[in-house]
């Protein structure tokens, strides 16, 4: 019947198979591309918010926080998106942290008898991209949490004592460490600011110097080998990564100002900064040592041929450790007490 056939209503196509795996296949890459999309935003959020506290980002916090159990291969495209979304953003890019020098001999000892071969900390920090003429005061202030105040002093000291590490030639005793503290009243300083930059309570110098530990900034090595303890202070990796080198030259350069002879002051900080290459070199030494180590170990079948190798180890990083103090002292003394003095009193002034 032709009126049957106007009101029945019209039946749908099927699809043919090549069809629906189309469907699928545009269905699951939409998918991919929102899961990608959301791991790329939750990306940046932790590392903006892990930045806000100082603590730097790791891999393994990427992977339970960020990409889950099942978004581990993703890792390099979300964490490459992630740093354009930064970069085009809000200016700054995850800077991958040195890892940790070994310096003291049980940490040499660690090293060598470890078969890890990893080469990078996997460990990043966010750092600010602008251009040099931007990095101003105006432009990129302090944070205002908990104050300005507070931000703003906190930076001027742990600046101040990476400055002191690094022009000590990278290794600073702790004696020395707690003198150059005093002379530039860390205390008082807290105290004229009315803002209490450590808790109430107890020795706030020690305290500062175990925030600024905590956050990165320094690290406090003791040493038994020789049978007495040695405490000295090294500049940290987020130190050596938002302070460095150039940091410490910017420092200087604007605390002396104008000087009479700025080729002396040039040639004084540049060896004070070429004396830190003796940490990087022990540390190169004991990675030689370490490939050493294991080629005589698969050659050695008796205890007493390992006990052997361990005296000849300790003989020969003896002798490197004296001859190397031997330069820095040298160094020194022909830069002269009074100069290193008066640099460290030039800059405590300026605080």
């Amino acid at each position: 019947d032709d009126s049957d056939a106007d009101v029945r209503p019209p039946q749908r196509r099927r699809m043919s198979d090549a069809e629906e795996e189309d469907y699928a296949g545009e269905a699951s890459v939409t998918q991919g591309d929102s899961n990608l999309e959301v791991m790329v935003k939750n990306m940046v959020r932790l590392a903006l918010a892990y930045e806000y506290s100082r603590t730097p980002i790791r891999r393994g916090d990427i992977t339970n926080k960020v990409l889950g159990a099942t978004g581990g291969r993703q890792f390099k495209a979300v964490f490459a998106e992630a740093q354009i979304q930064l970069r085009g953003t809000f200016g700054m890019e995850m800077t991958e942290l040195p890892m940790k020098e070994k310096v003291t001999l049980a940490q040499r000892r660690a090293a060598q008898k470890s078969q890890s071969t990893q080469k990078s900390s996997a460990t990043w920090i966010l750092t600010s991209v602008l251009p040099e003429r931007f990095r101003q005061p105006e432009i990129l202030p302090p944070s205002q949490a908990p104050t300005l105040e507070l931000e703003s002093q906190y930076t001027a000291l742990y600046t101040f004592v990476v400055s002191l590490i690094y022009l000590n030639g990278g290794m600073l005793p702790d004696g020395k460490m707690e003198r150059y503290l005093k002379r530039v009243d860390v205390e008082e300083a807290a105290a004229q600011n009315s803002v209490n930059i450590l808790n109430s309570g107890g020795d706030k110098t020690e305290k500062l110097l175990k925030r600024m530990e905590k956050d990165g900034y320094v690290i406090k090595v003791r040493d038994n080998s020789t049978g007495e303890e040695v405490v000295e202070w090294m500049v940290g990796p987020r130190g050596k990564t938002e302070v460095g080198d150039s940091g410490v030259r910017g420092m200087v350069n604007q605390v002396y100002g104008e000087v009479a002879d700025p080729a002396e002051l040039a040639r004084a900080l540049e060896r004070s900064l070429g004396a830190n290459e003796a940490p990087k070199r022990r540390e190169e030494q004991a990675a030689q040592s370490q490939k050493k180590g294991r080629r005589r170990r698969t050659q050695m079948q008796t205890k007493e041929e390992e006990e052997e190798e361990k005296e000849e180890e300790k003989k020969d990083e003896k002798e490197e450790k004296i001859k190397e103090e031997v330069r820095v002292e040298e160094e020194r003394q022909h830069d002269g007490e009074d100069k290193e003095v008066d640099m460290v009193d030039a800059i405590a002034a300026s605080i």
